[in-house]
């Protein structure tokens, strides 16, 4: 079952003006707006902290940036640069809130968003700075990583095909009679674990880690995995995850700590109490 995200969008009359978009569930606001039209988002709402994404004619070239200042930010962009795609429209987000982004909020999501779109096939990232933000404190990091799935629907709204083939990853326990049930999100809900918590692996003296997300993904270097088997490979270097046993191989908080396996397995006793 593929989680669906609300959206509002306003579409004004005039083609000059951007199309709003917004994501009700994480007080996302989202504009999209041609090149030649910029100088027309209204100063009072985008003279705010974000980020966006400048998109190419062929959808297949992105720019990711963040901003203190969006509007004067996309405005620079307007004038052409050699480091910047030859873009014809821009994705631009902000959080609807009182208080909105910080600027360590955005750079931490600029991060995280370079880092999931440049996994895509077919698409090429060009990063502005992309370098994350490590002073922000994990609870802030896990709040930031719940955004992510309305701003990755923002993006797709824009055109871009985010479709990655791991979505599709048969659930791993249903090969055999031997598994047992659960997901990573079960054992959250669950209370035998934690958003945010630390994960490590070792294969063949080779070293992994990961974290686990907020929605119950497994983090590995600011991509949300949905299979502990898919994270364990690409945090060992591994082209496909084909022969990671993730639940086995991913110990919680250090290699000496439980696998995820063992934290599966006390759901049923949970759940007959």
């Amino acid at each position: 079952m593929h989680t669906i995200v609300a959206v509002n969008v306003q579409v004004p009359a005039s083609g000059a003006a951007p199309i709003i978009a917004d994501f009700t569930e994480h007080a996302i606001r989202v504009a999209y707006i041609a090149r030649r039209d910029v100088s027309r988002l209204p100063e009072s709402e985008w003279t705010v902290p974000g980020v966006y994404v400048l998109i190419d004619d062929t959808l297949h070239r992105l720019y990711v940036g963040r901003s203190t200042d969006l509007r004067t930010r996309i405005l620079q962009h307007k004038v052409r640069n050699a480091q910047v795609p030859e873009w014809v429209r821009a994705v631009i987000v902000k959080r609807d809130t009182t208080n909105g982004f910080t600027s360590a909020d955005v750079g931490y999501v600029e991060g995280r968003l370079s880092a999931e779109l440049d996994v895509i096939p077919g698409v090429t990232v060009i990063k502005g700075k992309a370098d994350g933000d490590a002073t922000l404190p994990p609870h802030v990091q896990m709040s930031l990583d719940a955004l992510l799935s309305s701003v990755l629907a923002a993006v797709r709204l824009a055109g871009i095909d985010t479709y990655r083939a791991d979505e599709d990853e048969p659930t791993p326990w249903a090969a055999t009679r031997t598994q047992i049930p659960g997901t990573v999100a079960d054992l959250l809900a669950e209370g035998l674990l934690h958003a945010g918590t630390e994960l490590r692996c070792i294969r063949g003296g080779r070293q992994g880690q990961g974290a686990i997300g907020s929605d119950g993904q497994i983090i590995v270097d600011g991509v949300g995995y949905s299979t502990p088997s898919l994270a364990a490979g690409v945090s060992l270097g591994a082209t496909n995850s084909t022969g990671y046993g993730g639940w086995e191989m991913w110990h919680v908080g250090s290699l000496t700590g439980p696998t995820l396996a063992d934290l599966r397995a006390q759901l049923p006793k949970r759940a007959n109490r």
